[in-house]
């Protein structure tokens, strides 16, 4: 997969499983995702990471431990503004945060 396989990937389905169900469900997850399975492009353009797990624990980090807390109640607009700063935070520009709020306060003095 990470040469960008996922042809010899579903060639080596077929001959080993061959016409079961599952295989067929595989198959298609397969050749519906082809694109994305691209690893060896996507590493070639820079993206250091390749897989879900990151973006699982991120997800956990980031979203599940600030917007799940007891008792919170969040409307889209709310969630999603909580969730830009919590990005920014994580990805250590809080700077930038500072920089908008003062320009902010110039605006408005």
């Amino acid at each position: 997969m990470l040469a960008s396989g996922v042809l010899t990937v579903i060639a080596n389905i077929k001959e080993l499983a061959g016409d079961s169900k599952e295989a067929q469900n595989l198959i298609a997850y397969y050749e519906g995702n082809k694109e994305r399975m691209d690893y060896k492009n996507y590493q070639q353009m820079g993206c250091g990471i390749i897989g879900s797990g990151a973006i699982e624990s991120a997800h956990r980090t980031v979203v599940q431990k600030r917007m799940k807390q007891s008792g919170q109640r969040w409307t889209i607009e709310g969630a999603q503004n909580m969730l830009n700063l919590r990005v920014t935070r994580k990805n250590l520009q809080w700077s930038k945060i500072i920089e908008l709020t003062k320009a902010e306060f110039k605006v408005a003095a």
